[in-house]
């Protein structure tokens, strides 16, 4: 049967690192759908490679026909969501492995809309302890408002205890890169 291995993050806990270094793993069979963002392309993406990048009139337009698993806005800016048809039909159904990321606040959004889908995937937070966060945005975002700051981190606060109640695994993303890769690839091959 297909399997959904949903990865939740707080900002700066290096998720997109975790997913390149499965997308460059060889021996696995495992889909990664992207993501789509109404967001600006920042300098070192890709349109269709690394998500796709499209208008927020776009995405309503989606939204009006329902062909969101999920979507959110995030930082009160933009919508990131995962069209339904890119993880169940085109890959559960065909009884592949999906890993994707997930918003934690849509995991509980998606309990309650898709109930039937509940043994049907794994979820994994990346977890950063506040202090390591905010010197991770401090050493990338030097020009964040302190007033940007503080809500980054009292999101990240509420999303991280919200992880530790519904999660069905928490790693930690302070190790390294190599560590957390094989702390997530220990979790995939439980699963199977």
């Amino acid at each position: 049967m297909g399997h959904i291995f949903f990865i939740m993050w707080v900002s700066w806990a290096w998720k997109w690192t975790l997913i390149k270094a499965l997308k460059n793993l060889e021996g696995y069979d495992f889909h990664i759908p992207l993501s789509y963002k109404t967001r600006n392309i920042r300098e070192w993406e890709v349109n269709w490679v690394d998500s796709w990048f499209i208008s927020k009139e776009q995405f309503f337009s989606d939204v009006q026909e329902w062909l969101f698993l999920e979507y959110a806005m995030v930082h009160w800016l933009d919508y990131y969501w995962t069209k339904f048809e890119d993880v169940i039909d085109n890959w559960i159904n065909l009884w592949k492995i999906v890993i994707k990321e997930l918003d934690i606040n849509w995991l509980e959004e998606l309990r309650k809309l898709r109930p039937e889908f509940d043994e049907k995937y794994t979820t994994v937070f990346l977890n950063i302890p506040s202090d390591v966060l905010e010197k991770r945005i401090e050493s990338r975002w030097a020009f964040m408002s302190n007033d940007e700051l503080q809500k980054r981190l009292n999101s990240s606060d509420i999303e991280t205890k919200k992880a530790f109640e519904i999660c069905d695994h928490i790693i930690d993303a302070t190790k390294t890169q190599r560590e957390v890769l094989d702390d997530f690839l220990e979790i995939l091959n439980n699963k199977k």
